[in-house]
């Protein structure tokens, strides 16, 4: 074994595991995260052989020593999403999977001290990705984005704030009708306002049945193409998602963007195809959702116009 140079003054533990670190994980390789800017900003070898830093084994050069824990490292983040997108996998192949996940982290290399955002941007990097267009319907490409799309939403509120440490003081009433003492007037004028864990999404597939399917275990085949709207909430520490037509997607949609519960409504009437629904049946519809929507729950509190 090949002894360090005495010449070479020590270097720190704490300098040695953030060179380390910056070698290990960077996306092209050993010899690259050598030779990057950031593990030369720690130690720059220069033109000196690797071992003044790691030695080699009576089996393996240094190069290959730190290749294992490089190795090692993009295949715990291969596996953790792999965990996270398991429709993704059983649609596409393991192997498949596995290679479209590697292009993402050589293109997105993980830059949190958390890999719950390792995913963030993968729904995105697959838009970006995919292959030309031949037919103006959706094809497999949009069904795996909107796959991506709906798993990484599923992990942001799983992980993310929920309603269930909200006292019903706060407003988070388990059901009910909780606007009784406001009149009509102050009613329509005022905002409420969502859970932060509410998701709403447009999708191009009911992939949301795909998931459910393959969570359970149960044979999948590739849907039919089909507007879909969903809203995903949790409760109980439980992910849950709801399909909705598109005038209570409209209706949502306003109120989580901030506008008035009355100027809500006119967004959600304008965006029925007819534009002529009865009023009085919108009305007794929007009492009864909200009922449903209280006790899910999507809403954290109504916030009245202030004077």
């Amino acid at each position: 074994m090949t002894k360090p140079d005495q010449n070479i003054a020590p270097r720190s533990l704490d300098q040695l595991q953030r060179w380390m670190q910056s070698v290990i994980t960077h996306p092209a390789g050993i010899e690259a995260g050598v030779m990057s800017d950031s593990s030369r900003g720690v130690i720059d070898l220069g033109a000196s052989p690797l071992d003044e830093v790691v030695l080699p084994s009576q089996r393996l050069s240094s190069a290959d020593r730190l290749r294992v824990y490089g190795n090692a490292y993009f295949a715990r983040l291969l596996e953790c999403l792999r965990a996270e997108f398991p429709a993704m996998v059983r649609a596409l192949g393991e192997a498949a999977f596995d290679g479209l996940a590697f292009g993402y982290l050589l293109e997105h290399p993980s830059q949190s001290d958390t890999l719950t955002r390792l995913a963030a941007t993968l729904p995105e990097y697959l838009e970006q990705t995919r292959p030309p267009r031949e037919e103006a319907t959706p094809d497999f490409a949009d069904f795996l984005i909107d796959l991506a799309r709906l798993e990484r939403t599923y992990s942001e509120v799983f992980d993310g704030a929920g309603p269930e440490a909200v006292s019903a003081q706060a407003g988070g009433q388990a059901g009910g009708w909780p606007y009784a003492g406001l009149t009509p007037e102050l009613f329509v004028q005022s905002r409420i306002v969502l859970h932060e864990c509410v998701r709403l999404v447009a999708l191009r597939f009911p992939v949301h049945e795909y998931i459910t399917a393959v969570r359970r275990n149960i044979e999948a085949s590739f849907p039919e193409a089909r507007t879909t709207l969903l809203v995903v909430t949790r409760r109980d520490f439980i992910v849950r998602r709801i399909e909705v037509t598109p005038i209570q997607f409209a209706l949502l949609t306003a109120l989580q963007q901030g506008d008035s519960i009355g100027n809500a409504l006119l967004a959600a009437h304008a965006a029925q195809l007819s534009g002529s629904a009865d009023l009085t049946q919108l009305a007794n519809d929007v009492h009864q959702w909200f009922f449903e929507w209280t006790a899910a729950p999507l809403f954290l509190r109504i916030e009245e116009p202030t004077a």
